[in-house]
């Protein structure tokens, strides 16, 4: 959230105009221009990015591919002293196991333990992600957890981003496979340089016109119900 409402800053110093609670419901390549409608108003634009990743709602009659969308919850302790947490990811690194229903861990600047898991923020995962952290770090029992959220992540099949073209000067870019705050930085600075110059050399990966993945709903059904099946028996366990 605070590097979402850093981003918004930077734009709006910039000169950019940020408009909250305007879904776009239809974006049309019209004379040499976008054509962007929404319930309150209508846009024109010589550029178009696109950039809805996992929460892309449809936007006729433009059409981006179905993709497997992934829930990640995540939970934070309380802020932890070092009396406790001092050789707990001492440099500040991010962790990730490598199992097939990951599992991520980290540390804030407040001293906050960050466990990630994938799934939604059921009852049966977060009570799995409590006893998980206990049972990594035994001294941490009975600590507070007070701060759980979730987010979706949009998953391509080689966990590699898309960037495909819209039209002359449109892209849309999506399937950061969980990783995209840095990465999506990088892609939207290439992004925005390459559809004001014309110049695509410098994207940090090629340009499709079009993209497909296979089966996107039951790979959504099957992550989710994997999630919860792996941390249900987890709990019982």
């Amino acid at each position: 959230m605070a590097y979402a409402r850093g981003l918004a800053r930077a734009a709006r110093a910039a000169g950019a105009q940020l408009h909250e609670h305007s879904p776009v419901t239809g974006v049309e390549d019209r004379n040499g221009r976008w054509r962007v409608t929404t319930a309150h108003g209508t846009l024109r634009a010589d550029r178009l990015l696109m950039a809805t990743n996992a929460y892309h709602a449809p936007v006729p009659p433009l059409r981006l591919p179905d993709m497997p969308v992934v829930q990640f919850y995540q939970l934070a302790t309380e802020p932890l002293g070092d009396n406790i947490a001092r050789d707990i990811l001492p440099g500040g690194e991010g962790c990730w196991d490598t199992g097939l229903v990951m599992t991520s861990l980290r540390r804030d600047a407040a001293g906050r333990i960050i466990l990630g898991g994938m799934g939604s923020a059921a009852s049966a995962q977060a009570d799995w992600a409590t006893r998980k952290l206990t049972r990594l770090f035994p001294r941490l029992r009975g600590t507070k957890v007070p701060h759980a959220w979730a987010g979706r992540i949009a998953m391509t099949g080689d966990h590699l981003p898309r960037i495909q073209r819209l039209g002359e000067r449109g892209y849309a870019v999506y399937g950061y496979s969980g990783r995209g705050i840095g990465p999506g930085t990088v892609f939207g600075r290439a992004a925005a340089r390459a559809l004001m110059t014309g110049h695509e050399d410098d994207l940090p990966v090629p340009v499709v016109t079009q993209h497909r993945e296979r089966f996107a709903m039951l790979k959504t059904l099957y992550y989710e119900a994997g999630a919860r099946l792996v941390h249900l028996m987890a709990v019982r366990g």
